[in-house]
């Protein structure tokens, strides 16, 4: 009977192993057929490769799916986690007129017995391989690329459609590579990232995230090297679980209120007035509306449009309902990484989240790797081997 018991859990472990690197490799596909279309080179494209690389990751995903329904879940977690699913599936995805959302839902429902480590350490190697391929062939001029002016401010866009996207992909892989070398994380390495980041700077002239960055990679040196510990705190700890709504409550206030908080837009670059301008044009309703943003600023007789903020503008697009629920989740993943104890890694998801008080990228799941790893609220604890990273790492100094 013990040996049956154990070459069935052997027989689950080697089918998890199948499932991720499955998972992954279709991500990753999937992934590379909305991120070629971000180079200025590929921008206007319609070759039928990407829409083939898009189709075969999601063909992947649902063989993933098909392999993990023999498996034993959680009832109550499985079937609100299916309802949430199918809602944002529908809301997000058709009323809001926005596919990748229900591509998304696909991808998470295929998640929920990934090994994350091996998924996030797969990301961050082709993020590196994409962000730092394309830099530098832009500046050998393999690629299209150009410059833009702000003010007094030449950006260059480093080979992508816009100067800022480059800049926030490399917050994504600062925040990924953070959580993987954890406590083992060396000075060297910290200062390497800075360099980068203020690399990246000095060519887009890309502020928020180079911010971001920097505090972020400050926590780390005080909690590494100061043994200063924020999260020991419990003001920072009740902070931390309730950042998400905060920060939507704050930035749906101050840009409905523009004409109070007006002397502000110029620090934050004209983004009161655009999330003004779009809650007077388009409103805030309880479910998804299709709304066509214009971001073409070239064009005479036009207006440039867009919300900046993640959360204003999923509010806006998506309605109430799905912005709760969304919150909702982000607060219960939280819940997750706070039981860990793990500081780095709660540090490093929370970049993220203030990240997207200002700019997009939290609600571009192209963008947003940690979409996915919110597969592990089905199951009824845990995070899919993220929750003992600390504890591994403490016995492996190489990554």
């Amino acid at each position: 009977m013990i040996e049956n018991r154990e070459n069935l859990k052997n027989y689950f472990k080697r089918n998890s192993n199948v499932k991720t690197m499955l998972f992954t490799m279709g991500y990753i596909i999937w992934l590379f057929s909305y991120l070629i279309v971000r180079l200025q080179q590929f921008e206007t494209s319609y070759s039928p490769i990407i829409k083939i690389a898009k189709c075969m990751g999601l063909a992947i995903a649902f063989l993933v799916i098909c392999i993990d329904l023999k498996n034993y879940f959680s009832i109550k977690n499985f079937i609100i986690g299916i309802l949430l699913l199918v809602f944002i599936f529908v809301n997000n995805g058709f009323l809001g007129g926005v596919s990748v959302w229900w591509q998304l839902c696909i991808f998470i429902f295929a998640a929920k017995r990934i090994n994350f480590k091996f998924f996030l350490k797969a990301v961050l190697i082709f993020l590196c391989l994409y962000y730092g391929g394309t830099i530098l062939l832009s500046q050998f001029g393999i690629i299209a690329n150009n410059a833009t002016y702000r003010a007094t401010n030449v950006r260059d866009s480093l080979g992508f459609g816009w100067s800022t996207w480059p800049v926030h992909g490399f917050l994504y892989i600062v925040s990924i590579y953070s959580i993987l070398r954890n406590k083992n994380i060396r000075i060297i390495e910290i200062i390497l990232l800075e360099f980068i980041n203020m690399y990246l700077y000095m060519y887009t002239n890309t502020r928020s995230p180079m911010i971001l960055i920097t505090l972020c990679l400050c926590f780390i040196v005080m909690y590494k090297y100061m043994r200063i510990d924020i999260m020991k705190i419990k003001f920072f700890r009740i902070a931390y679980l309730w950042i998400a709504p905060i920060l939507t409550l704050i930035i749906y206030w101050i840009s409905k209120n523009y004409s109070t908080y007006a002397h502000w837009d110029s620090f934050l670059s004209g983004r009161l007035l655009l999330g003004f301008s779009s809650l007077q044009q388009f409103g805030v309703h309880l479910f998804g509306q299709p709304i066509l943003f214009n971001t073409n600023r070239d064009v005479i007789g036009t207006k440039y449009l867009f919300v900046d903020s993640s959360f204003l503008q999923y509010m806006i697009r998506f309605g109430i309902v799905s912005l709760v629920i969304l919150l909702v989740i982000t607060i219960l993943f939280q819940k997750r990484l706070l039981k860990t104890g793990n500081t780095i890694l709660m540090v490093s998801f929370t970049l993220v989240l203030v990240n997207g008080f200002l700019d997009p990228e939290y609600i571009e799941p192209y963008y947003n790797v940690f979409l996915i790893l919110f597969a592990a609220l089905f199951n009824s604890e845990g995070l899919n081997g993220l929750e003992d990273i600390d504890k591994e790492v403490r016995s492996n100094s190489s990554f």
